[in-house]
């Protein structure tokens, strides 16, 4: 870690470490908030699982935008005011009593996502050498997931499922995070502008990307994979909580959690390591497979065993979807629209937002008894993903013959 500090723009060890902090803190609360929608407040499943997936749904425009505005007045204003917002939403969970209240908060918190993790994204790649970006890109998730594997734990000491306060300690991270922003980075306005053009409309920005053909399957898919991944936090959550077989569930559940954390910091490298001898989209293929033998071990698990087993598979998935995913869009980004590029990867929340619904609706109609059926309708639904991964490998792999060719 010395060497890593050493080494990096003070951008990149601002948001790594950041990242790690804010994520422990995040991970104290989102992960338990269905369960305390549920049994604290009284919500229904399904909408416990609109809730829940407005953040995405809001979150799926927003980042477009975001990163498009990034291009055009910087990256870091537009994350400072992102993450400033984000900690006044915090502040207002820990005070929520009504559903429209939940349902307008998370509409927030997935609009202050979209902006501040995309944006942050092309920032790490604006002031990094295209060699050492996928370095960076592991150095980030490996903060993310060093924090999920504090964050649970504390939550559930703290009681976080049917408690507030933990809410109120995110909040103050999230401030420390935006004030450690605007602090370091103040004196590198001129250079962290460099990365960012200013001359393209975003009328131009949508023709761009509609016309990458590429990024259109890769979105496509890449939305069917996060319906899966959308699942830990709501429908496996609920699930565990409340199925009959599984006692004390909330505690098994936040061990799971601590378990998908623990696996990133183990197999996070050789896997990357190992994954990157092949093409982006071919890798994302191995992904998605991933998460849908994951989706279907939880429904066949019986016991704790089995359901960390399926962890480790879903874990593995993100592991190559996370990382891979940043390593294909810098690939596709112009120099002058990576942040619209980044922006436009929040298009695959559309999958964040519908899979807690759908898995809602799967819970209210099997019940929480039969979890076989209701995992197994989310596998078939995730394995859609590999056909759309494949069409966008052929369409790269011609333009890539095509412009050999005509060189």
């Amino acid at each position: 870690m010395s060497g890593f500090f050493a080494k990096w723009h003070p951008a990149v060890i601002v948001i790594v470490s950041g990242t790690l902090f804010t994520r422990a803190a995040f991970f104290m609360t989102m992960p338990f908030l269905a369960i305390y929608l549920y049994s604290e407040k009284g919500i229904d499943p399904s909408m416990v699982g609109l809730i829940i997936g407005i953040s995405a749904l809001t979150g799926t425009f927003g980042g477009f935008f975001g990163g498009y505005l990034s291009d055009r007045i910087g990256r870091v204003p537009v994350m400072t005011a992102a993450i400033f917002t984000w900690s006044v939403v915090f502040i207002g969970f820990a005070i929520a009593d009504a559903t429209w209240h939940f349902f307008l908060l998370n509409m927030l918190n997935g609009l202050c996502r979209s902006w501040f993790e995309p944006i942050s994204r092309a920032l790490l790649a604006d002031v990094t050498t295209k060699e050492n970006r996928l370095r960076v890109f592991n150095a980030r998730y490996f903060a993310i997931n060093v924090g999920a594997a504090i964050g649970p734990v504390v939550g559930t000491q703290l009681g976080t499922s049917s408690s507030t306060k933990a809410f109120y300690i995110t909040a103050l991270a999230y401030l420390l995070y935006a004030l450690l922003i605007v602090v370091t980075l103040k004196g590198h306005a001129s250079e962290l502008a460099r990365g960012e053009e200013k001359k393209f409309s975003m009328k131009s920005a949508l023709r761009v990307l509609v016309n990458d053909k590429v990024l259109a399957f890769f979105l496509i898919g890449n939305t069917i994979v996060m319906m899966a991944q959308s699942q830990m936090d709501t429908t496996l959550a609920q699930y565990i909580g409340n199925a009959p077989q599984f006692e004390n569930g909330v505690k098994l559940f936040a061990y799971l959690v601590v378990t998908n954390a623990i696996t990133v910091l183990v197999l996070q490298f050789p896997v990357t390591n190992y994954i990157n001898r092949f093409q982006p989209m071919n890798a994302l293929r191995f992904g998605s497979i991933a998460f849908s033998l994951a989706l279907l071990g939880f429904g066949l698990s019986t016991n704790w065993i089995f359901l960390v087993i399926s962890m480790i598979f879903l874990t593995v998935g993100e592991i190559i979807v996370f990382v891979m995913s940043d390593v294909l869009l810098d690939d596709l980004a112009p120099e002058h629209m990576r942040g619209t590029y980044f922006g436009a990867m929040s298009f695959r929340s559309i999958g964040f937002s519908a899979g807690p619904w759908i898995g809602g609706m799967l819970l209210s109609t099997f019940g929480f008894e039969h979890g076989f059926y209701v995992f197994g309708c989310l596998t078939l639904i995730s394995l859609l993903a590999l056909p759309f991964f494949q069409y966008g490998e052929g369409i790269r792999k011609t333009l890539a013959e095509q412009q050999s060719a005509s060189t």
